[in-house]
């Protein structure tokens, strides 16, 4: 479409392919997504409910005046999903539709370059990346593939062994991908069934990285498929650095003066929130309403706190599926605002995170 491009899964999953994870892939890399609704589609549960599920908690990592998602109506008089109603629709019938939904597409990309470049040129950081893609056929096979992130500045001089370190523990997984050529089960597999039934499939991506004064977040999130499971399965991974001087935040307690009496508070908001999104909610097609106990016991130390981003407003916590929910209730995120949690950090993090003001 126009050098865009656009991934539907009827012309890009190929035979044998598992498509729930093709697609959840293909949602998690995307820049925009086009939804096209009819009265098939909203008056029905099933897949469809849940890939809008994924593409709405996407959207909420997105700037409110960002284009993200793109309703079109392929059919009159329907009734719009409450969740996309504050969207600008078009109608599939409409004079010009492809190329005003092009226009909208192209403008947010433009968007998003500027964005990108006057943050890099603002913190004088600057980020590219570089892919690498292995595949090995067995019983079981292996596919993966990873974005590693590289950085260059003028103003921090050690800023590239960030990149280093992240594409060092990124690749821990591939060489553990390459054992199995050691440890083939020709009892389990055989050459006979569909490939990817046959394959450990994995993939890395980050998104945007985020600069909060002199600290640095990356957050990574992991596709994966162990041959012959029932559906796959993603997770996040997060790095987070101070800057000057280069170092890890190698866990989240280290962040405050008195991490216990911390952690009771930081529970209790995350709780509050998460018990605001799951408990009874009913928009996942079907799903059963999740029991306090479940997220309770998702959220019970720091370990439970261990992929955290530090946001431009405050601390992202990010849950998997399966940690505090159901696989079918998806991800989610927990925010706890600055002002919440500046008095209880250590000082030298107060001023790495430049949120000394809020002291007052």
């Amino acid at each position: 479409m126009q050098s865009l491009n656009p991934w539907i899964d009827c012309r890009r999953i190929l035979p044998g392919q598992n498509w729930d994870f093709e697609i959840k892939r293909a949602l998690d890399k995307s820049s925009i997504v086009v939804i096209f609704l009819s009265h098939n589609s909203v008056n029905r549960r099933g897949y469809f409910q849940r890939e809008l599920k994924i593409a709405l908690d996407k959207s909420t990592e997105k700037l409110v005046d960002d284009i993200y998602l793109i309703p079109v109506l392929l059919d009159d008089y329907l009734q719009i999903p409450d969740q996309l109603r504050s969207l600008q629709f078009i109608h599939a019938n409409a004079p010009k539709c492809n190329e005003l939904i092009v226009s909208a597409i192209r403008h947010q990309l433009d968007r998003m370059g500027i964005d990108i470049q006057k943050t890099q040129q603002q913190e004088h950081v600057y980020w590219s990346s570089q892919q690498k893609r292995e595949v090995w056929d067995g019983l079981p096979g292996y596919e993966v593939e990873f974005e590693f992130i590289e950085f260059r500045s003028d103003r921090y001089p050690n800023i590239a062994e960030i990149g280093e370190y992240v594409k060092g523990d990124l690749i821990q997984s591939i060489f553990r991908h390459r054992e199995e050529k050691l440890i083939q089960s020709p009892d389990i597999y055989d050459y006979g069934q569909d490939t990817f039934l046959r394959t450990n499939t994995c993939d890395a991506f980050y998104r945007r990285p985020v600069i909060k004064g002199n600290v640095l977040s990356i957050q990574y999130t992991i596709n994966w498929y162990g041959a012959g499971a029932a559906h796959p399965n993603f997770f996040f991974k997060t790095f987070s650095f101070v800057l000057e001087p280069l170092f890890l935040i190698s866990s989240l307690e280290k962040v405050f003066a008195e991490p216990d009496s911390t952690f009771v508070i930081l529970q209790a908001d995350v709780r509050e929130q998460l018990y605001r999104i799951l408990i009874g909610d009913d928009s996942t097609g079907g799903a059963q309403p999740l029991d306090k106990d479940r997220i309770d016991s998702g959220t019970e130390n720091w370990r439970d706190f261990s992929a955290f981003v530090f946001g431009e407003q405050g601390l992202e916590i990010l849950f998997a599926p399966y940690h505090i929910a159901g696989y079918v209730c998806g991800p989610q995120l927990a925010d706890i605002p600055y002002d919440r949690l500046a008095k209880l950090m250590r000082p030298e993090y107060q001023s790495a995170l430049q949120v000394e003001h809020l002291l007052f």
